[in-house]
């Protein structure tokens, strides 16, 4: 293993265990209306598959992905998230589930394993090449992933990453648009679709009843915003990036 891969190991385990992260949660909130476009992608896509989930931390989206998947298959470089995850998944007899400690930058899977790939903010933390090469790998003809990823363009989320460097490794690094058409240059076909870019705004009535519908006035707003300006999309705080692999390829 690198001394990059261990400096990442290191620091998420030792965020996995002591909560490093919490103190954001009032801010990812917003995301629930990502993740709820992210959700319905990947029952879409993910319904009686072989799905990977490439880096899973502890709280996996593989628990979700059981449900209506052939098999997940889960893995992190966090010793500490799998094993809880492990834990987790025998407690809910969840069989068609497994998680295994990896490398995401060099899998163990035989070429063409899985239909699906979906990954949460793991991107920005690995060699985009390397990474690339092995999801390219690993993934079916006709398949597809989906990844969801920060973006690095946006100078006031740039100076909160700066004042807190305790919520994040020193090597992770949050997309740029040179990223995104390596993406598409990459695997010849993909979309990006971007998320966040005026429902942060919605952070301090996320304890009001106004909250959910202040939240898709946001997110309408952001989608009035994007197609108006397309240039003003890199300024967003996520994307989702999907690939597709060509069933002729």
């Amino acid at each position: 293993m690198t001394e990059r891969l261990q400096r990442e190991k290191q620091y998420h385990n030792t965020a996995f265990s002591e909560g490093v992260r919490k103190s954001a949660d009032k801010y990812y909130a917003v995301h629930k209306i990502s993740f709820e476009a992210l959700a319905a992608l990947l029952e879409k896509y993910g319904t009686r598959k072989n799905v990977l989930e490439y880096g899973c931390g502890p709280g996996s989206h593989s628990f979700i992905l059981a449900q209506y998947a052939n098999t997940v298959t889960s893995v992190d470089i966090s010793d500490y998230a799998i094993n809880n995850a492990c834990r987790l998944a025998q407690e809910m007899g969840l069989n068609n589930l497994k998680f295994i400690e990896m490398d995401a930058e060099n899998l163990s899977f035989e070429s063409e394993s899985f239909d699906l790939i979906y990954g949460n903010a793991i991107l920005h933390h690995l060699n985009l090449e390397k990474a690339f090469c092995e999801i390219d790998r690993v993934l079916k003809k006709g398949g597809k992933a989906f990844f969801y990823e920060p973006l690095g363009h946006n100078v006031f989320i740039n100076i909160y990453r700066k004042l807190t460097p305790r919520m994040r490794t020193v090597d992770e690094h949050p997309l740029t648009t040179r990223d995104i058409d390596f993406v598409k240059a990459f695997f010849k076909i993909s979309t990006v679709k971007y998320y966040h870019l005026t429902t942060i705004f919605a952070v301090p009535f996320r304890n009001f009843r106004c909250y959910n519908g202040l939240l898709k006035l946001l997110d309408k707003t952001d989608r009035f915003i994007f197609g108006l300006m397309p240039c003003i999309r890199k300024y967003a705080w996520y994307c989702v990036i999907e690939i597709s692999k060509p069933a002729g390829e």
